[in-house]
């Protein structure tokens, strides 16, 4: 019998890439491991070769598990294959990477519009894998908790040095974003902060994808933009990155920027009539999308709205610290 892995290893690794992302997208587990295990067990095959296979069985440990620290300290293992490693946590952890943010936001400001401007698209596999890897593990540090907080500012600066040195990726943007969000909590600089945020947007326009769009204007207008813009221009961005997360199949951050929308409607004095019908339709998506976080919040809005009309028979009083 031929031994495929020492025969046709390319195609081999192709094939039972492609065979693992789509038993993990149909939800079929434990097909999905078998697929992963006999991959990631040929010692033959590099890192780089398997990436396709170690991102699968990184979304089924942090997306379907929750098992986030495992899935971090997985990703960590193959970063550092790929020559890519970050300090451990703590006290010297958290100094490094506030270093490293100040470095990064630093890098920004000096690199010249038409640097900007002119960014040509990375192609490079080794660039590609460890910022699909830095993506993933920059949004897990977040779900994790404060914990991982060092973990996330070191992922966002690692993520826009690569793009200032090798050129745009898909997530380019959506971690400049995320810069400008960061140096605003960290620095609290809002000049700055908006300056970064601005280069993400006319980045996010060079790009010409929808490719993690959502997550760029999701960043700027909720965590940026409401410091320097009359907050009444935040509610068509919300629905544009909604509009763009929906057609990229990113329902979770969609979901978010309705309802972030909603919030907005609310503060800026809308009708309460409006809202509640905005809440109606809103809801009804995120039910049936099973976005559950983004529906329990958008429904205390909702409940707000009728007990202010007076047109509900059975308000919920919320009390709490």
């Amino acid at each position: 019998i031929c031994d495929k892995w020492a025969s046709h290893p390319e195609m081999a690794i192709e094939l039972y890439s492609l065979a693992a992302e789509a038993e993990g997208f149909l939800g079929h587990h434990s097909q999905m491991e078998s697929y992963c295990d006999e991959v990631l067990a040929q010692k033959s095959i590099s890192t780089l070769q398997k990436i396709h296979v170690y991102l699968a069985k990184l979304d089924r440990m942090a997306d379907a598990e929750l098992r986030y620290e495992d899935a971090i300290h997985l990703c960590l293992t193959v970063l550092k294959d790929l020559g890519c490693r970050f300090p451990r946590g703590g006290v010297t952890g958290l100094m490094k990477a506030v270093a490293s943010l100040n470095r990064t936001v630093k890098m920004v400001k000096q690199t010249p519009t038409e640097v900007f401007n002119s960014m040509p698209v990375a192609t490079d596999p080794t660039k590609l894998a460890v910022m699909a890897l830095l993506n993933r593990l920059n949004y897990w540090s977040y779900t994790a908790g404060d914990k991982y907080i060092y973990l996330l500012i070191l992922t966002n600066s690692a993520m826009n040095r690569i793009t200032l040195s090798h050129g745009l990726f898909e997530s380019s943007a959506c971690s400049l974003s995320g810069l400008g969000h960061l140096s605003l909590l960290v620095m609290g600089n809002i000049d700055t902060a908006n300056y970064v945020a601005e280069r993400a947007l006319k980045m996010q326009e060079m790009l010409q994808s929808d490719a993690g769009k959502v997550k760029t204007f999701l960043n700027l207008n909720l965590f940026v933009f409401p410091h320097v813009k009359p907050l009444p221009s935040l509610s068509k961005p919300f629905l544009e990155g909604y509009q763009s997360g929906m057609r990229t199949g990113d329902k979770d951050i969609s979901m978010w920027c309705l309802f972030f929308n909603i919030t907005v409607l609310y503060i800026i004095g809308k009708p309460l009539e409006v809202i509640e019908q905005q809440c109606q339709a809103c809801n009804a998506q995120m039910v049936e999308l099973k976005e559950e976080d983004q529906g329990s919040c958008l429904r205390m809005h909702w409940q707000l709205c009728f007990n202010l009309m007076g047109s509900s028979n059975n308000t919920v009083e919320l009390s709490g610290k």
